[in-house]
C-alpha cells in the first residue's frame, strides 16, 4: 500500500511540476519552399514539449538536420498563440496568379484535428504573424545542436 502511495505521489508531483502546457501529440511545423532567387529553404517542427527540430536545405545558415529544447515560456508563448488564432477557422490555401514566390506551408496538430495551410500570396494578417513567430524561432542561431 504504501509503495503504491509513492508511485502515485510521484506521478501528482511529476504531472503538476511539468512547465509545458502542451504535449507531444501537438506540433507546428512550417515548411518553406524555393523561389527563383535566394529564398530560404527549411522545415521546421516543434512539439508542445519544446522538442524542435530544422532541417535546411539551401540559403540558411544552419544546413543539414539540427536539433533544439526549445524553453517551456517559449513554446508555450507560441502554442498559446496558434490555439488563440482559431488555426481551423483559416482557408487551406492563399495563392493568386502570381509568380516567382516562395510558398510556405503551416501545419498544427493536436491531439483532434490536423490542419496544413498552403500561404503563396494574400494570406491574412492573423496567420502571416504566427508564421513570423515561427520562422523567428527556426532561423535563430542559439542552442542548435547538429
Amino acid at each position: 500500500m504504501k509503495k503504491a502511495l509513492f508511485f502515485f505521489a510521484i506521478a501528482i508531483l511529476t504531472t503538476a511540476c511539468n512547465p509545458y502546457h502542451f504535449d507531444g501529440s501537438t506540433s507546428i511545423m512550417l515548411k518553406k519552399d524555393p523561389c527563383f532567387g535566394v529564398c530560404p529553404v527549411y522545415t521546421f517542427m516543434v512539439d508542445g514539449t519544446g522538442k524542435a527540430s530544422f532541417i535546411g536545405v539551401r540559403n540558411v545558415a544552419k544546413m543539414g538536420s539540427w536539433n533544439r529544447q526549445l524553453p517551456p515560456e517559449a513554446t508555450n508563448a507560441l502554442f498559446e498563440a496558434f490555439e488563440a488564432s482559431s488555426f481551423q477557422q483559416f482557408q487551406d490555401e492563399y495563392t493568386a496568379q502570381v509568380t516567382d514566390l516562395p510558398t510556405t506551408w503551416v501545419t498544427y496538430k493536436t491531439s483532434t484535428y490536423e490542419k496544413t495551410i498552403k500561404d503563396y500570396f494574400g494570406a491574412p494578417e492573423a496567420l502571416k504573424n504566427l508564421e513570423k513567430m515561427v520562422e523567428t524561432i527556426a532561423e535563430e542561431d542559439a542552442e542548435w545542436k547538429q
